[in-house]
């Protein structure tokens, strides 16, 4: 099968899995293009709002790739340039030069070193706007990023509130030392992917796989590492896992939303581990600083945007990163699903409902709904619909779950929020993530990151 006939079929198996607007935006309007099939991974060219889309529900088209019986391993959305011609020319001319194939090859070689380091392509250094809330911290990570040694750096710990970039600067550091050397071997994980991990090895019997997956690599990456807290059998594997890779003299590089003597639950040795090396934290961005951020999405997003619109942004959300980019990102969508002129008034209407959220913190139904959503990869008017496939349904019981958790709301208050459903379907919702969390400790994971992320 080529690209274009699995691509389609793809498409096909994805009709109902989002909501009609969503899926006329980026599967019927030629958002993403079938380019090759190499060594079992689909390559697709799309721009950087696409590529943003595709990487936040990968493991949906994954899912309808394995329904359909398909041997691939994995899809990769190509934005530069000169990969698409590369792989292009290559696919319509089989004929063309050996210098040529071997460009491909290492294009797509240097994807998959990215794609198993778990690397998101587009956060790099050169795509980190620096300011005054961050230059110390890029400084540490660049230095780190530069240099083998690991003398007084090792390991690096990075600390910071939600959406501040601190994800961002750790897949930099792996990119550049993937740059500097292709030969390294570096990989990056939350520490719910390590905690999931585990707890599969552990069911499954294979520790061994899992440890020697995490302690024979160059670089080990881990994110949020507050999330640990508490858990004594994690906390034991990952002491191990430092001790393994530190001692060796390989980079280990930590991020958490708070120093590690402020992390509670965490165990003293771990504490002492973590403090260890460099330490650097990130501030909240300031005004100048979020102009920028702005700025140059759009242009990576090839965004006319008019400056009184990055100013009415700028000036309302200012938390942070994550969220000042989802307040444009809404914006922009807002704009093209209504066909309207991205202009002030339209920014206005857009984050008329979401502005309070942003600039209090308030714990409200809508941001409840983006969180669960943006966990399991389904969208807002997902968990809205009458849907009820499994993608969809569990997704909406967590949101139901936590509304009832965290908001003073009733039952059918609740229902009402979720396409007008009756008061006992939200019991039962309640009752299904109460089993759930008890019996599976992958799903109790998950819902203790949705609940800190929305404390903030």
């Amino acid at each position: 099968m080529d690209a274009n006939k699995l691509w389609t079929s793809i498409k096909n198996k994805m009709k109902g899995t989002f909501s009609k607007s969503v899926f006329k935006l980026y599967f019927e309007d030629n958002k993403f293009i079938p380019i090759a099939i190499k060594d079992n991974v689909l390559f697709l060219r799309g721009d950087e709002s696409a590529k943003n889309f595709f990487n936040t529900r990968k493991s949906i088209l994954l899912n309808a790739v394995d329904e359909l019986a398909i041997n691939i391993s994995d899809i990769e959305v190509i934005t530069d340039p000169d990969e698409e011609r590369f792989l292009s020319d290559n696919k319509e001319n089989a004929q063309s030069s050996n210098t040529k194939i071997d460009n491909q090859d290492n294009i797509i070689n240097r994807a998959k070193s990215i794609s198993s380091a778990n690397l998101n392509p587009k956060y790099t250094f050169d795509t980190f706007v620096v300011g005054s809330s961050n230059n110390i911290a890029v400084a540490a990570c660049q230095r780190v990023a530069g240099y083998d040694e690991t003398s007084g750096d090792n390991p690096l710990f990075l600390y910071g509130g939600v959406g501040l970039g601190k994800t961002h600067l750790m897949h930099a550091i792996g990119h550049k030392i993937l740059e500097r050397d292709p030969s390294k071997k570096v990989l990056y994980v939350s520490s719910e992917t390590f905690t999931n991990e585990l707890i599969m090895a552990i069911r499954e019997k294979k520790n061994d796989e899992f440890r020697k997956k995490y302690r024979s690599v160059d670089v080990f990456m881990i994110d949020d590492v507050q999330f640990i807290s508490g858990k004594n059998s994690v906390q034991e594997e990952l002491f191990h896992t430092f001790n393994d890779v530190h001692g060796s003299g390989r980079k280990i590089i930590l991020s958490s939303d708070k120093p590690p003597k402020d992390i509670p639950d965490l165990e003293l040795r771990l504490k002492s581990r973590f403090a260890g090396g460099l330490m650097a934290d990130i501030q909240q961005p300031d005004y100048g600083t979020r102009m920028a951020i702005l700025q140059t999405k759009a242009e990576s997003d090839n965004l006319d945007l008019p400056k009184e619109v990055i100013e009415y942004i700028a000036d309302n959300v200012k938390s942070n990163i994550r969220e000042l980019e989802g307040a444009l990102n809404k914006v922009i969508l807002y704009a093209e699903l209504l066909s309207k002129d991205l202009n002030l008034d339209t920014a206005k209407e857009a984050l008329k409902d979401i502005l309070v959220s942003y600039n209090t913190k308030e714990i409200n139904m809508l941001r409840i709904k983006e969180m669960v959503a943006d966990a399991y990869n389904v969208s807002v008017d997902d968990l809205n619909s009458k849907r009820r496939t499994k993608n969809i349904a569990f997704p909406r019981q967590v949101a139901m779950y936590l509304a009832r958790k965290m908001l003073d709301i009733s039952l059918p208050g609740i229902g009402e929020e979720f396409g007008g459903r009756d008061h006992t379907t939200v019991m039962h919702a309640i009752k299904k993530i109460e089993d759930e969390i008890s019996k599976n400790e992958l799903t109790k994971v998950k819902i203790e990151k949705i609940t800190s992320d929305l404390n903030g």
